[in-house]
């Protein structure tokens, strides 16, 4: 960068450069503002003039983001890991893909689903002109599907339930079962919804199976239970927020985005019938084998990683209940999968966690059992480290 270069010196500084990269790369460079935008930069440096200590136009601006990579407008969505078990429960899920069992079905509810009835019809698509839309709406309610997708071949199986209670879900599954032979092994991919453990669904399962259910006095008994591989209809549990590892989550996008985004419903009655009829269509024409080939690789690093970013942010979102969590799931982590993170990610938490004790040490309290997690956490991460 200090070479010399053919053409006009450039006339903003390298600290004028490295001010403004600065500047950009704080959370909330504007008051107030968590978005901002190139020319709304520029028009608030231009009136702060102290911040640069020199004028910079927006296409400057522009050229010097896009040399550093810097994409400040720019956010994604993610589901934090908070489960303590979250991994071992996930090795089972991906197990379960792996073994491809001819009979292997995703299980899910989409619920709150809107008929909107727009207050004018759309116009087509006509020439150059696009496809107009009316913006407003008239609610005429909501509805719910149970689905279940056959991983296999792609078939999907819909009902629209009038809610998501226990009876009603096995009422679902149940007619889902009646359609294969009474000697087939079924296997159902589902979240851990207290709906799915209910005694009562239970009770459907074991009639199903023709089995006499046994006394299961708490949800982890009722759990463990219907993951049992002895019997034909056994159950794989999703960990919390483990969501996107259920394959029925694409189709359910599949469904929003080809028969139900911006479309305009007159009734309930009209928006189950579109989803009915998109299943069929699904299912005669379109329906194929879904894929499963994720493996976790790299997820165990990424926990830890925007783990130890909370830490060094103090943020402010890290309360007692979250954290608590959180060291849990790093304590077994660091216990049954060292390996899967380099040891620089692992040397980067415990030199973060010695560090920012006293802010830690605030969000827990008086807690003596957090306390605890917290030292042997610590301990342990010391042990690896040095013995590594």
């Amino acid at each position: 960068m200090d070479r010399s270069r053919s053409g006009r010196p450039s006339i903003i500084p390298p600290e004028v450069n490295l001010r403004l990269l600065a500047f950009y790369c704080q959370y909330n460079p504007l008051p107030g503002y968590t978005r901002w935008s190139i020319r709304w930069a520029e028009t608030y440096l231009q009136k702060h003039l102290d911040i640069l200590q020199c004028p910079i136009s927006r296409s400057s601006i522009h050229r010097l983001l896009k040399s550093n990579s810097l994409k400040p407008y720019r956010n994604k969505y993610f589901l934090q890991i908070c489960d303590p078990d979250f991994f071992p429960k996930m090795e089972k899920i991906i197990k379960a893909y792996q073994r491809a069992y001819p009979y292997l079905f995703c299980l899910d509810e989409c619920t709150g689903l809107q008929a909107l009835e727009r207050k004018a019809p759309r116009l087509p698509a006509q020439g150059d002109l696009p496809e107009y839309i009316e913006p407003e709406y008239v609610r005429h309610g909501t509805v719910s599907i149970l689905s279940i997708l056959q991983v296999s071949t792609g078939q999907v199986f819909t009902e629209c339930i009038p809610d998501h209670t226990s009876s009603t879900i096995t009422s679902s599954v149940r007619n889902h079962v009646l359609q294969y032979d009474r000697s087939a092994e079924l296997h159902y991919i589902c979240d851990n919804y207290s709906s799915h453990s209910t005694e009562e669904f239970c009770l459907g399962i074991a009639e199903l199976c023709g089995l006499d259910l046994p006394k299961l006095k708490t949800a982890h008994d009722r759990r463990q239970w219907l993951q049992s591989p002895q019997k034909r209809i056994i159950f794989h549990f999703l960990p919390t927020h483990g969501s996107w590892l259920n394959l029925i989550e694409i189709w359910f996008g599949i469904l929003q985005q080809k028969a139900l985004k911006d479309e305009s419903f007159l009734s309930t009655t009209d928006l189950k019938n579109r989803i009915i009829s998109f299943t069929e269509t699904w299912d005669s024409d379109f329906a194929h084998p879904f894929k499963f080939s994720y493996s976790g690789d790299g997820l165990h690093e990424k926990v830890i990683s925007r783990f130890t970013k909370w830490l060094q942010m103090h943020s402010p979102q890290l309360n007692v209940k979250f954290l608590e969590k959180q060291l849990r799931l790093i304590s077994n982590l660091a216990t049954s999968y060292w390996p899967k993170a380099k040891r620089k990610a692992w040397n980067v938490l415990y030199e973060t966690l010695q560090e920012n004790n006293d802010f830690i040490t605030a969000i827990i309290g008086t807690g003596e059992d957090l306390s605890a997690l917290l030292t042997n956490l610590s301990k342990l991460l010391y042990c690896k480290l040095k013995a590594a």
